[in-house]
């Protein structure tokens, strides 16, 4: 058994059935159950009793089907005219594409392709004679644009996809990103991290180049897809690092969406444990394959981001020569009390897992710094609250570690700034923290 997942529907054209999802096999996937027909009772009396003797209903009975399987997920599903219409994963963890199923039959088909390779959102209107299908589409340097096509039973010249937004100007449009580089990183377990990267223009292997490491916040996001970034101001900034020759690096580490069940899990018991080794092996990585100078690699991140930029100054000194953390999580008890629900999931309870946590908080090795650390922090933040970086700060002082650690406070910020200023002021730091400590 398995916890059911938030998608399930009974089917509106037969009440018999209900389609839902699991990670029974640990991968999020659609599973078929349908009841039983009861038999009317013999009555050879003619007893009068309360029951419909045209429609007896059904059993108790319930038989499963599995109607999709495979070493990728199901995010979305919705019945339409009879069959199931889902969003997964099985073209590749990095987009997001549509497939039409029968649930009799078992088989499928690619629905759509049309613009835009990470397709989310997706919502069915219903208001017509015909179902419409709308959601939003985007590419790694092309932010979402609102896309509908036409549901029905013979599509064959009626499903050409419109586009109904134009988000970004033409300007926009015509500038010139820097290519990601996607690539699954062997790691130390056997596994591969999924990773983009981004090299500078120019890029020549027989030099070595500072290298910044961006670190994903929330712990379960993915963000290694080709769609608009979740993170479109760290996007842009990266892309501002390799103008300035710096190669830039942002895994899925283990803990991230999209990759099934166990790789979500891997971190239970101990934030800190494989995500740290899978930063530190795509580190080494990058060191060996793409002239990045070992002496010179950066680390950022916020949220749970910053937590982990935390634990990689603390822990690996030798490998991280700068780090900057973004209301980071410093000790797991206090966002225990801020969010239970999230970290109980994670390590358990405070009282009966104290181990956990502790292995799991940058602060249980904060004597351990010895590289350069900038904590920026909003403080009213009513998520990561302040007194994190503020326990921190007074362990740092008491540890003698002034040398190697800066502080920013914001007074008016909570955890995601809304102040434009706020967020240049803190971008404009960062990037003078990398260039004092990188170059």
């Amino acid at each position: 058994q398995a916890p059911l997942s938030v998608i399930f529907e009974p089917n509106p054209k037969d009440a018999s059935q209900l389609f839902f999802c699991s990670e029974k096999d640990g991968y999020n996937h659609i599973y078929l159950a349908m009841l039983e027909k009861r038999t009317a009772e013999a009555n050879p009396t003619g007893e009068i009793r309360q029951e419909n003797l045209a429609d007896p209903g059904y059993s108790s009975k319930v038989d499963i089907k599995q109607l999709t399987k495979g070493n990728w997920q199901v995010e979305w599903a919705k019945w339409t005219a009879g069959r199931i219409l889902y969003s997964s994963t099985e073209k590749t963890p990095q987009e997001r594409e549509f497939y039409i199923l029968d649930a009799q039959t078992g088989s499928k088909s690619l629905f759509l392709t049309g613009e835009g390779a990470m397709k989310i959102n997706a919502q069915i209107s219903e208001d017509s004679s015909e179902s419409t299908l709308i959601f939003d589409g985007s590419k790694w340097d092309s932010p979402s644009n609102l896309f509908a096509v036409r549901l029905c039973a013979d599509c064959s010249n009626k499903n050409s996809v419109v586009r109904m937004t134009d988000t970004v100007p033409r300007s926009f449009q015509r500038l010139d990103f820097v290519n990601p580089y996607f690539a699954d990183i062997p790691v130390r377990d056997g596994k591969k991290v999924p990773a983009k990267f981004y090299l500078p223009k120019g890029f020549d292997q027989k030099k070595k180049y500072p290298m910044v490491v961006f670190v994903h916040g929330a712990g379960y996001l993915q963000n290694t897809i080709n769609g608009w970034n979740n993170y479109y101001r760290e996007f842009m900034f990266n892309e501002l690092l390799t103008q300035k020759g710096y190669v830039v690096l942002d895994i899925d580490y283990r803990g991230s969406a999209g990759y099934g069940r166990d790789w979500r899990t891997d971190v239970y018991d101990f934030l800190g444990g494989k995500d740290y080794d899978d930063h530190i092996d795509a580190i080494d990585f990058m060191i060996k394959n793409y002239a990045v100078n070992p002496n010179k690699v950066g680390v950022y991140g916020g949220s749970y981001g910053g937590f982990m930029a935390e634990m990689l100054a603390f822990r690996a000194p030798q490998r991280i020569a700068a780090a900057v953390a973004l209301r980071p999580v410093a000790d797991w008890k206090n966002y225990y009390a801020s969010s239970p629900g999230y970290t109980a999931q994670r390590l358990g309870f405070p009282d009966k897992n104290p181990e956990a946590y502790k292995r799991s908080s940058p602060i249980s090795y904060a004597n351990g710094l010895k590289t350069q650390l900038l904590i920026l922090h909003g403080i009213v933040d009513d998520n990561v609250h302040v007194e994190d970086s503020m326990q921190l700060t007074e362990k740092l002082i008491r540890l003698g570690k002034t040398e190697y650690f800066q502080e920013q406070f914001y007074p008016s910020e909570n955890h995601g700034f809304v102040r434009p200023e706020s967020w240049t002021d803190e971008y404009e730091r960062i990037l003078a923290f990398f260039e004092k400590n990188l170059k």
